[in-house]
């Protein structure tokens, strides 16, 4: 008795979701998966972590990374696509591609260095952890010359 009050419920809540959203259905399309590759020092191909993967539809944006082993996959409706991997250090690619209604679309991105080096801090970091370091030096000798005096 009580699983039928809780499936109606769930049914009639489900009902009600859909009469009051309805744009938020997925009628169709395709799951996208690839791997995004990078070359190593040694100039081979190997796959890219936490790289940016974005698709566009020109209306709709949607973003992921991809996974330790350069994996990512994106669920998109039916129609034209424009799939871009863009990661710091290296030039993004854009792919338009076809999403059919149903089944997997495999895409792989393979990325070149940009030769555009990577800042390892914002320019307004330098003079904050430069001030850091000199009152920590600071604190530290002012603590060992009060210890001296103690002792001595």
């Amino acid at each position: 008795m009580r699983l039928h009050v809780l499936v109606a419920s769930l049914t009639f809540l489900v009902s009600a979701w859909l009469l009051l959203f309805p744009g938020q259905v997925v009628a169709g399309g395709s799951m996208v998966v690839g791997t995004v590759y990078a070359r190593n020092y040694m100039g081979d191909y190997r796959a890219l972590g936490w790289a940016n993967v974005t698709a566009t539809d020109g209306n709709i944006v949607l973003r992921a990374r991809t996974t330790s082993d350069g994996r990512y996959q994106l669920f998109l409706s039916t129609g034209s696509w424009e799939l871009i991997t863009s990661m710091p250090g290296y030039k993004p690619v854009s792919k338009v591609i076809a999403v059919p209604d149903g089944g997997t679309v495999t895409y792989d991105f393979y990325l070149e260095e940009s030769g555009v080096p990577i800042p390892e801090f914002h320019e307004y970091a330098a003079p904050f952890i430069t001030s850091l370091s000199l009152l920590l030096a600071v604190l530290i000798l002012r603590r060992r010359s009060l210890s001296a005096q103690r002792l001595g």
